[in-house]
């Protein structure tokens, strides 16, 4: 009784250890698409200990910013001025709308609009998926590199 208790026992651990393997895999496969490179290919102990089994932090394959990194103070208020002219001449417009002209994201958007909330810039109507965005009454502030036309 003990020597079949000892082989089940045996091919448990296998098993476990099998398939913890293969989620090390598949986790290490998502991640290096994640990053836009290829994952390490796992080995012994891979993971365990220092050094062993990182990922080289590569360049987003996209012009996305890895989760946490935060954009340029430029960048931010380009876009606030491309957010607050769009939204001047097409009032009225939910942010699925907007980021659809504009070629962004709802997280994108997100800091320049409140920005412009903040600033008077803009106003909106609505709640949650529903807001509409109009002009405000004030004038953006502190905006990026605005182009004046001459009359």
């Amino acid at each position: 009784m003990n020597d079949l208790s000892d082989q089940i026992s045996k091919l448990v651990d296998e098993f476990v250890n099998q398939v913890t393997t293969l989620a090390r895999k598949a986790a290490m496969d998502t991640l290096g698409a994640a990053l836009g490179s290829a994952a390490p290919a796992l080995g012994n102990g891979a993971g365990r200990g220092r050094g062993r089994g990182r990922v080289a932090r590569a360049a987003p394959a996209s012009s996305r910013l890895p989760k946490g990194a935060k954009r340029p103070p430029g960048e931010i208020s380009l876009l606030k001025d491309r957010v607050y002219e769009y939204i001047t001449s097409n009032a009225g417009q939910r942010i699925e709308q907007i980021n659809k002209e504009l070629g962004t994201s709802t997280r994108e958007l997100s800091l320049p609009l409140k920005k412009l909330i903040a600033e008077g810039a803009v106003r909106t109507e609505g709640e949650k998926r529903a807001t509409t965005y109009f002009p405000g009454d004030g004038k953006p502030q502190g905006g990026g590199r605005r182009k004046r036309r001459r009359s």
